[in-house]
């Protein structure tokens, strides 16, 4: 894992970086923060990259990814005020605090290694990290209780890929 893309990544794992907000939303039994997935990929040189869309209970949420530029990261990051993001973000949460209790407490999350497989993680508001790392397949399996924390993981993803294209779309303005 790069430098750039650890650094981001610690950051939306460590909850005491949404305690500069007034009121921070503490959802479920677990009083849940912060959820996402990561998960991993093979660049074309065969290595293997990371992936994380991590949102928190604001309606903030972004997406980090590993690459191959000189900054060894992209990304985006938005929902904070309005929009199909946060509204994506929002969902994500609640399915995230509803399903917590499935997941494992962790000391930390162990950078995902297999493109196969994701990890689905959430903190509380105490900064309690939980996860559980699964085959893809099996997070895409609709009977899986854990299916619903995961579409809406890939949600955020369409919805941030949303704004991107309505972005390119506008005309310049003069």
């Amino acid at each position: 894992m790069n430098k750039a893309y650890e650094t981001m990544r610690g950051f939306w794992l460590d909850v005491k970086n949404l305690q500069h907000k007034k009121e921070v939303p503490q959802l479920g039994e677990l009083k849940i923060c912060i959820a996402g997935v990561e998960m991993a990929a093979k660049d074309t040189k065969g290595g293997i990259k990371n992936l994380m869309i991590a949102a928190s209970s604001l309606g903030n949420a972004s997406v980090y990814f590993e690459n191959n530029s000189a900054s060894g990261l992209g990304g985006f990051t938005g929902g904070a005020a309005s929009g199909p993001v946060r509204e994506k973000s929002l969902r994500l949460m609640q399915a995230a605090a509803a399903n917590a209790i499935r997941l494992d407490k962790v000391e930390e999350l162990p950078a995902q290694s297999d493109p196969q497989h994701i990890t689905l993680f959430a903190v509380s508001a105490e900064g309690q990290l939980y996860a559980k790392d699964l085959p893809e397949a099996e997070a895409r399996n609709t009977e899986n209780p854990l299916y619903p924390f995961f579409a809406y993981t890939q949600q955020v993803l369409a919805a941030f890929r949303e704004e991107q294209a309505q972005a390119t779309e506008k005309p310049a303005e003069k």
